[in-house]
């Protein structure tokens, strides 16, 4: 299981490999969360957990899925200036859904120099292993 950057000429891409659909996902968040967030991401002391989050997608196939998956947490980003950091993530194959179950960690001031995730040079695949190339709108 790892991830890289991709460099492009407009946007900015990664590449993950993975063991399971389930760590698939949970490194592209890793991956999203590198191009990002300017700085590593540390919690800080007495910092306190927000209530339990949940996040639930569906999809036509695993692409769209994926898509999603990084386009909801660029919302909550946006929105309520939050990472979602997962406790437990359920890939289902068919139909195609996810179910996250974690926490919001709060990040005021944060830029976010991604606009979306895009369909644009995509590539996903489950075998041999798992692995997804997603560029983002930048």
């Amino acid at each position: 299981m790892s991830w890289k950057i991709i460099e492009h000429t407009a946007d900015a891409g990664f590449e993950v490999t993975a063991k399971s659909l389930e760590e698939l996902f949970l490194q592209a968040r890793e991956a999203f969360c590198a191009l990002c967030l300017e700085e590593p991401l540390r919690q800080r002391n007495g910092e306190k957990a927000s209530p339990l989050h949940n996040i639930t997608l569906e999809a036509m196939d695993l692409e769209e899925l994926a898509v999603s998956w990084i386009n909801e947490l660029l919302f909550l980003l946006e929105s309520r200036k939050a990472l979602f950091v997962p406790s437990s993530l359920q890939i289902r194959r068919n139909p195609p859904s996810l179910r996250g179950e974690g926490t919001l960690l709060s990040l005021p001031g944060v830029r976010i120099p991604v606009k979306a995730a895009t369909y644009g040079g995509m590539e996903f695949r489950e075998t041999p292993s798992p692995f997804l190339r997603l560029f983002l709108d930048m």
